[in-house]
């Protein structure tokens, strides 16, 4: 389905990065078949890049921008590769950019990324859950997508409260169109748990791609192409013809059309796409 999910068990990993009056939320969604391998993959992609032997660092995209962190590492990795003489933040800058190549290099993961003129990450977290819940009830009988788990970093019980009061109220304002199998227990949503970024590569992804959000957004050169030429692009170059890796303006538009008048306050008027 274009722009869409497919009929998958999926796992998706949210993280925000924000600045003052915009913060940006972004979610990977990944089919829960794909998850060791894709884990696998990533670990690989950091040992190659950053020699390290477990694989196992902690990414941060504002490090990576500004050159600290495991920025020194992608410096040394670089120059020991044949690079000319660069800095730490050129070296991270230039990691950040390989990266997000790489996350829109595995397959079937999709990208959910809204920003909004706000303070309160609160409130994007809120937005991101309505245009997701539409994404997974746009086919009109099963088999849908379903999300049975959502890994939110950090430790904030509000993101998590946000994510059960949305999957009610969507239930509540589309009763003929919503996240559930049927009337009962049966769910196409499951619940939500905290992960430490340090401890999952999938929460560190959503951490890179929420900044190079932010920034595209904030038409912030030079990193205001990234989102743009490194996800949408590059995944548009893999597999023959490619495929949309995106689904962020057509989660919003499924919203606008269940909800024209936002009678139901997602806040989608405000809704900034990267």
């Amino acid at each position: 389905m274009a722009g869409g999910l497919r009929n998958e068990d999926y796992v998706a990993f949210l993280d925000e990065s924000g600045e003052d009056n915009l913060q940006v939320v972004a979610g990977v969604f990944i089919p829960a078949r794909w998850l060791r391998s894709a884990e696998r993959r990533w670990h690989d992609f950091i040992r190659d890049q950053l020699r390290s032997p477990s694989g196992r660092r902690e990414v941060k995209g504002r490090d990576l921008v500004k050159g600290r962190g495991v920025a020194l590492h992608a410096q040394t990795r670089l120059l020991a590769g044949g690079w000319p003489p660069l800095t730490a933040q050129a070296a991270g800058q230039q990691f950040y950019r390989t990266a997000l190549q790489h996350i829109a290099s595995i397959r079937e993961v999709r990208i959910l990324a809204v920003g909004m003129k706000t303070n309160r990450p609160l409130e994007v977290y809120r937005l991101w859950f309505w245009m997701a819940y539409c994404l997974l009830v746009e086919r009109p009988k099963a088999p849908r997508p379903r999300l049975p788990l959502t890994i939110i970093d950090g430790e904030d019980a509000a993101f998590r409260g946000a994510q059960d009061l949305i999957a009610y109220r969507f239930y509540r304002n589309f009763p003929r169109c919503q996240p559930y199998v049927g009337r009962g227990s049966a769910w196409f949503v499951g619940g939500s748990a905290h992960q430490d970024s340090k401890l999952h590569p999938f929460v560190q992804m959503a951490d890179l791609l929420a900044g190079a959000g932010r920034h595209a957004i904030a038409h912030r050169a030079p990193y205001d192409l990234w989102f743009q030429t490194h996800v949408r692009d590059h995944a548009q170059t893999l597999g023959g013809a490619g495929r949309p890796i995106d689904v962020s303006a057509h989660a919003l538009s499924q919203l606008r059309r269940r909800a024209p008048k936002d009678a139901c306050n997602s806040g989608w008027p405000g809704a900034l796409l990267p």
